[in-house]
């Protein structure tokens, strides 16, 4: 019998972390947050097998009402979720290699954290605040990181034939399709 993966869909990967951030510490977490760039510049750029990912402080509960007992959280959290192709142990490679700097600028910020120089303890510490996703979707579960920037590449190029080759004949027509797309068939 098939075990279901809630942290699997198709070949990409869900990653949840709840980290305790150390009292105190939450307007520099937040702070960190707010100035990392954005796209191309962002330093999640530099994850090749990275879909997508959001870092955010997770401070209360949501009181829904009703007569139930509010929860409280013993502490505010870093919560890191993302979206990736293969194996997180290869995942985990990635950020130490890629972006240490950054990831350790806003874990360092949380209780216990041992920074990614110890591999071997940062990949422990992601795993110890590992959630299991209880809902995760990918957008092409069939497709890597890769082949979908690929599949955007081919658009982009077969865009730019339409429009550069307007008005002419079959016979042109078909030459500059030959040059231009001869890779992809």
């Amino acid at each position: 019998m098939k075990i279901f993966d809630h942290d699997r869909a198709g070949v990409a990967s869900a990653l949840t972390t709840f980290a305790p951030i150390i009292p105190g510490e939450e307007e520099t977490v937040r702070e960190l947050i707010e100035a990392l760039p954005q796209g191309e510049e962002s330093p999640f750029a530099r994850l090749p097998q990275l879909h997508c990912s959001r870092l955010h402080i997770l401070r209360e509960l949501q009181y829904q009402g009703g007569g139930q007992k509010p929860d409280e959280l013993a502490s505010s959290y870093l919560v890191f979720t993302s979206s990736y192709d293969g194996e997180l142990d290869d995942y985990l490679d990635t950020i130490c290699d890629e972006i240490p700097e950054e990831a350790d600028s806003w874990w360092s910020h949380c209780v216990a954290y041992p920074g990614t120089a110890d591999r071997a303890a940062f990949k422990r510490y992601i795993r110890s605040h590992h959630r299991k996703t209880s809902l995760f979707a990918a957008a092409y579960p069939p497709e890597t990181v890769q082949s979908v920037r690929d599949a955007l590449e081919l658009r982009r190029r077969v865009v730019d034939f339409v429009v550069d080759t307007q008005g002419l004949s079959a016979a042109e027509l078909q030459r500059r399709f030959d040059e231009t797309f001869a890779e992809a068939v």
